[in-house]
């Protein structure tokens, strides 16, 4: 896992006092990150011709500055032209501007940008504005941007994409990059659901000193949430010998209206190590639940079961989800899943007051909301709730202490208040395909088998999140997968577990 935090201003500070370094220094270090990024590519950098010509756009600041300095240091290995956005201002990029010049670089008005310097270009590093830009971007800028991004090369930004605001929201026109070389560490902004289509992979950059030094832990307090990484995923291996199904826990998932949903869930818990699934229905005799044979149905829920799933296709009608709040109260050591139209229940909120531990809500932002208004935490709109989310949930979590929330968007969040420490988890890995009817199901039931196997309720929603996402990424077209596909892609996660 990595640290994330809004501002990293207080990090560059503490820093510069602590380790006796300069601006300057940090400067030549962060230059040098992106120049290693361009002599010694990796994945996805390594899928484009070697690069000869590179375009450096400079704002004025320091990231300008950054832009000048990387510029110096590339001279004479490469065709390198400085596209000056704007004048130099800040005192270092007039510095790193001097000697940029005076190594020869050659510089090139934005104005007049060739057809040439567009058409051959094979690397674009955007060092326009940084990490504190917050208003909107000007015509003239929007346009050149908007050339840029049209250009058929490799993009790299510098600390965060021009356009892309602190709060993650993007301004029209921004500079869409392939990779993102952030300095220092790793910023909130960059795994907002907004940022995801111009960020690319984001990379973490040293400044001068070890990473760990820079993210003193007398700065703890400015963390905002952990990033988390393919390591963090550990599989429902099965290393004792003498078991038996009922070893392995038994998780009911509860069929409503739409009985394809519940199915969906428990064939992901089936397949992610419950010992024993049973879809429950009013009619166990209903037709469609027979045709999954490895699937158990009853129209009760079974004696033994430590895992109830429900919401999925249930329906919004209150009563319905009422039954399994009391059922679930009346039976406390069982653990749950509540997802999709339970999310919308009246008696959610009286339910979480009650219920002390065991819990795991998956909504998605519409249901978030429904979530946040019946629970008495405010009306919001479902754009606030997604640019907001990191705050509302720790608004949600506080209110309902050790309940695991599971925030669905283009990166997943999870956070957990255990009373007395609020922890945020930003899973960003999930892929495209996954936006089609099923793969939140898929979702819910890979977190019910994990809590059927005796894992807690925030290891269970990092693990299971992290398997869902990364089966994705298997999936080879991004348009054709159906849930049954990424199920199947849930047993075949060997390779991301050899790395922990």
């Amino acid at each position: 896992m990595q640290k994330i935090y809004l501002d990293t201003r207080k990090l560059d500070a503490s820093c510069r006092a602590s380790y006796g370094l300069t601006e300057e220094i940090m400067m030549e270090n962060a230059a040098m990150s992106l120049e290693m990024a361009i002599r010694n590519p990796t994945p996805p950098c390594t899928e484009r011709r070697k690069a000869q010509k590179i375009l450096i756009l400079c704002g004025g600041g320091n990231n300008g500055a950054d832009g000048y300095t990387l510029s110096r240091k590339l001279r004479f290995d490469y065709d390198v032209s400085i596209i000056q956005f704007f004048e130099p201002k800040s005192q270092l990029c007039k510095l790193q501007a001097d000697r940029a010049e005076k190594c020869g670089v050659r510089f090139v008005k934005r104005e007049d940008l060739s057809f040439y310097d567009l058409r051959f270009a094979d690397i674009i590093v955007d060092c326009v504005f940084g990490s504190g830009f917050h208003d909107e971007l000007d015509e003239k800028t929007k346009g050149t941007l908007g050339d840029m991004n049209a250009c058929e090369c490799f993009k790299i930004a510098c600390d965060v994409p021009t356009g892309l605001h602190e709060d993650g929201t993007v301004a029209e026109g921004a500079f869409v990059a392939d990779l993102t070389i952030t300095m220092g560490a790793l910023k909130a902004c960059l795994f907002s659901d907004m940022a995801k289509d111009f960020v690319g992979q984001v990379r973490c950059a040293e400044l001068g000193v070890n990473r760990r030094l820079y993210e003193n832990s007398t700065n703890s307090n400015l963390v905002k949430g952990m990033l988390l990484e393919e390591s963090d995923l550990f599989l429902p291996h099965r290393a004792v010998y003498n078991v038996n199904k009922g070893s392995f826990g038994h998780v009911a998932v509860v069929s409503g209206e739409k009985q394809g949903a519940a199915a969906i869930a428990g064939s992901a818990a089936l397949r992610f190590g419950a010992g024993l699934v049973t879809l429950v229905h009013k009619n166990s005799s209903k037709k469609g639940l027979d045709i999954f044979p490895e699937l158990m149905v009853s129209s009760e829920i079974p004696e033994k079961t430590n895992v109830i799933a429900f919401g999925m296709g249930l329906g919004r009608k209150d009563e319905a989800a009422q039954i399994y709040f009391d059922y679930i109260l009346e039976h406390g050591n069982i653990k749950c899943v509540i997802d999709a139209d339970a999310c919308h229940a009246q008696g959610l909120k009286s339910f979480l007051e009650k219920k002390e531990k065991g819990v795991v809500l998956t909504p998605h932002p519409k249901e978030f909301q429904a979530m946040l208004k019946n629970c008495d935490l405010g009306e919001y709109s479902v754009e606030e709730c997604v640019l907001n989310r990191m705050e509302l949930a720790e608004k949600f979590c506080r209110k309902f202490p050790k309940k695991t929330l599971v925030l669905k968007g283009a990166n997943l969040i999870i956070a957990h208040f255990d009373g007395f420490k609020f922890k945020l988890f930003v899973n960003p890995f999930g892929q495209p395909c996954l936006a089609k009817a099923g793969s939140g199901d898929v979702l819910s039931g890979l977190i019910a088998a994990l809590l059927a196997q005796h894992r807690k309720t925030l290891d269970a929603a990092i693990s299971a999140s992290l398997a869902h996402a990364l089966a994705s990424r298997k999936i080879k077209c991004d348009y054709a997968m159906t849930p049954y596909d990424l199920i199947l892609a849930t047993g075949q996660l060997e390779e991301f577990e050899t790395k922990n």
